[in-house]
């Protein structure tokens, strides 16, 4: 949970950008492509992390972030889903210089039938996003494609660094 906002805003940074990295490893032709109808494709993977942003904080009250709050319509364009990414992360960030305070941090809202802290609801909107990349990332890596490192190299990363994978 954050305390701070500005803990959560330097948080934010890396993970938006490392999520935007992950949406740029797609390429356009196997943006659709579903393995089973036990998975999400992912454009819609990639759809539903892009409209949570909004979607999670007004349910927190934060009415001021701008975005997609139903993306299920989407399809096809990569460089939409990116700049939607973009634009509702960019004005979570302002929001919450707005209208949020590290002191309302701790103040419960109602959230999905339950009161959540303030703070726990942008650890929440993290983690989140990072359980759904992860997601996406094991689809890249079955497409064949290079996946990114968010955490440390990829396998890719390793080889074009000249060090042997971990197999």
């Amino acid at each position: 949970m954050f305390r701070k906002l500005t803990d959560f805003y330097r948080t934010w940074s890396y993970e938006s950008q490392s999520t935007i990295k992950m949406f740029q490893a797609i390429q356009a032709g196997h943006f659709q492509d579903k393995p089973s109808e036990n998975f999400r494709s992912m454009a819609r993977l990639s759809w539903h992390i892009t409209e949570s942003i909004a979607e999670l904080l007004h349910h927190a009250g934060l009415k001021e972030v701008n975005g997609i709050v139903d993306a299920s319509q989407e399809k096809n364009d990569l460089d939409k889903l990116i700049a939607e990414y973009q634009k509702s992360s960019e004005s979570l960030i302002l929001a919450l210089k707005n209208h949020w305070t590290d002191e309302m941090l701790g103040e419960k809202v109602p959230m999905y039938g339950d009161h959540w802290e303030r703070g726990a609801v942008l650890s929440i909107l993290i983690r989140h996003q990072t359980h759904h990349r992860g997601q996406l990332s094991v689809l890249i890596r079955q497409e064949g494609l290079a996946v990114p490192g968010m955490y440390g190299p990829s396998k890719e990363e390793w080889v074009a660094m000249g060090m042997k994978p971990l197999e």
